[in-house]
C-alpha cells in the first residue's frame, strides 16, 4: 500500500470510517472474529469492499509500536482538510479552535468529546497531515468520522475572520480570572472555545483576541487538567442542547 493512505484500526473507528460515505477506503484486512462482529452488530456491507481475512499476527506487523488494533485495520484515503475559506463556518454557532495542541490522542479525544456534543467544526494551527491520523482516529473513537478539520495557517487572519462573522472568541487557561461557572451563552450566540497546549496555554497573540477567558473553578490541589478533559467540562457549559 502506498504512501498516499493511512491506517484507521480499532472496531469503533473502523465502524463509523466503513459507513462514512466520504471516507475512501480502499482494503480492510481483519480476523474472523472480527468479520463477525461486524457483520452480527453493524449494518456495514462489507461485500463494497476488498477484504482480506487474516490472523492477528498478520495485523500485528501491519502496524508499529504494538497498537491495538482489535481485529481491524483499514487502508483509507486521508480526512479532507479545509481551508476557512471553503469550510462553511456560518452554518454553525459553535467551533472548538485547537492553538498549538500536537499530541494525536489528545487531539482524537477532543474531537470524540466534540462529535458526542453535536459539535461538528474543530480548528487547528497545526498541520492535520502531518499528524498520525490513524491514533487520532483511533482515540477520536468514531469520532473523526463527524467532525470537518480546518486549518488556521494564518493565526490573526483566522481571528480576524472569525470575528467578522459574528464569532465570540472565548479562551481557556488555567490562570484566567473568570471561572467557567459565570458563562452563560444561548443558542443563537456563535462562540468559538480555544483551548491551548497543556504546558504552554493559549498563546498571547490567542489572548489578545480573546474576547474573555475563563478557567475551571476545581476545588482540589491540582488545578490544571488534561486538555481533554477540560474541554469535556466546558463543552457541557457552552454546548446546544
Amino acid at each position: 500500500m502506498n504512501n498516499n493512505y493511512i491506517k484507521i484500526y480499532g472496531y469503533h473507528a473502523n465502524i463509523h470510517a466503513l459507513a462514512n460515505i466520504n471516507r475512501n477506503t480502499t482494503e480492510i484486512y481483519l480476523t474472523k472474529n472480527a468479520m463477525v462482529k461486524i457483520t452480527s452488530y453493524s449494518t456495514i456491507d462489507l461485500s463494497k469492499f476488498k477484504v482480506n481475512i487474516v490472523d492477528t499476527k498478520t495485523l500485528n506487523k501491519l502496524l508499529p509500536n504494538g497498537q491495538v488494533h482489535q481485529g481491524i485495520i483499514s487502508f483509507c484515503k486521508p480526512k479532507q482538510i479545509l481551508p476557512l475559506k471553503e469550510s462553511n463556518i456560518a452554518s454553525t454557532n459553535r467551533i472548538v479552535f485547537l492553538d498549538n495542541i500536537t499530541d494525536p490522542r489528545n487531539i482524537g479525544a477532543i474531537i470524540r468529546t466534540c462529535s458526542a456534543y453535536g459539535i461538528n467544526k474543530v480548528m487547528t494551527t497545526q498541520k492535520f497531515d502531518l499528524l498520525d491520523e490513524g491514533l487520532i482516529a483511533k482515540s477520536a473513537s468514531g469520532g473523526l468520522e463527524y467532525v470537518d478539520i480546518i486549518i488556521a495557517k494564518n493565526l490573526a487572519n483566522c481571528y480576524e475572520e472569525l470575528k467578522n462573522n459574528n464569532f465570540w472568541l472565548i479562551g481557556f487557561d488555567s490562570d484566567a480570572n473568570n471561572i467557567i461557572d459565570e458563562i452563560n451563552f444561548n443558542k443563537r450566540d456563535k462562540v468559538v472555545a480555544i483551548f491551548g497546549d497543556e504546558g504552554r496555554g493559549i498563546r498571547n497573540l490567542t489572548k489578545k483576541y480573546c474576547d474573555q477567558i475563563y478557567k475551571i473553578n476545581a476545588p482540589g490541589k491540582i488545578k490544571s487538567l488534561n486538555v481533554s478533559v477540560a474541554m469535556g467540562i466546558i463543552l457541557d457549559k457552552i454546548a446546544i442542547k
